[in-house]
């Protein structure tokens, strides 16, 4: 809530309060994976992903390499042509879910590689 008086704010909490069940825990720091953190003197929100990705990169054992160009336009990946074991095109689709869940969240700019491997 944007406010300049504690007070106000307070008043404001308290009405909810009387008119509900409520408990007043403070700032969020965590919400469906993605940690939120302030900075009250410049007024800014910075949300991140970045635990969530460390546990799907575990999760899949996916080792990293840093790379700062995107997958070119042109790239076409070329289709299984064989037959897929089960359990390994299930943690495929796991782990595409996992990375489409990025997407939402804060990293649009992996969309186009992530839709390519789905």
């Amino acid at each position: 809530m944007n406010t300049k008086s504690p007070l106000l704010l307070n008043k404001l909490k308290q009405k909810f309060i009387a008119r509900r069940e409520y408990c007043d825990l403070g700032g969020t720091i965590e919400f469906l994976g993605m940690y939120i953190s302030c900075d009250h003197k410049n007024q800014k929100i910075f949300i991140d992903q970045y635990e969530y990705l460390e546990k799907v990169l575990v999760c899949f054992n996916v080792t990293t390499n840093s790379i700062h160009t995107p997958l070119s336009s042109e790239f076409n990946f070329k289709p299984n042509e064989k037959q897929c074991d089960p359990k390994f095109c299930q943690k495929y689709q796991q782990l595409v879910g996992s990375l489409m869940y990025l997407i939402i969240g804060l990293r649009p700019d992996i969309g186009f590689i992530v839709i390519k491997l789905a």
